[in-house]
């Protein structure tokens, strides 16, 4: 049965990238996306896929352990170096499930990329087209048309994210009425 790849990654979140090849055994370094590297030890089997090769391919892992900034994996099957470099530049993608149910008041960024966006009066502002992290907080990039607005994510400005509708309810900062 063949599979199109939009239907593969339906429900999957990106988490890292198989970047380069790791001795000569078929390891490979995966760096990861996001800031869970608890769940690494956890994953058995995902969905790695290479766009500009228009290429996918199911991996199961059999070892991870943890490098500096990266981990080391061994996919089962991939035991050559020459089997691991055709890995090079796959995104390894788990199912949302994958991942534990966020609180209340936190949220993943995959929950909120997307949303629409409405001020406190019902009015469409745009849909969150990115999240840049400050340090302090996280700001959104909402865009509508050619038009974009950045709102801090603090509790002065943001009123309500609505995770399962993809719908934040915002009070917008005085600076952008």
């Amino acid at each position: 049965m063949m599979r199109r790849v939009e239907d593969l990654l339906k429900d999957k979140i990106p988490y890292g990238i198989l970047s380069n090849t790791h001795g000569l055994n078929g390891d490979l370094k995966l760096y990861l996306f996001s800031n869970m590297p608890e769940l690494v030890e956890k994953i058995t089997e995902a969905v790695a896929y290479n766009e500009s090769q228009k290429k996918f391919v199911i991996v199961k892992f059999s070892k991870v352990r943890k490098a500096s900034d990266y981990f080391i994996v061994h996919l089962t099957g991939i035991d050559t170096i020459s089997e691991a470099e055709k890995l090079k530049g796959f995104i390894i993608y788990l199912d949302k499930s994958f991942f534990p149910k966020s609180k209340d008041g936190e949220y993943y960024f995959f929950e909120i990329l997307n949303a629409e966006v409405y001020d406190n009066a019902g009015e469409f502002i745009g849909i969150v087209e990115d999240i840049i992290e400050t340090g302090n907080n996280d700001v959104i990039v909402v865009k509508k048309e050619k038009e974009e607005v950045l709102i801090p994510v603090i509790e002065r400005y943001i009123l309500k994210i609505d995770k399962e509708a993809k719908k934040i309810i915002v009070n917008m900062p005085e600076w952008l009425e």
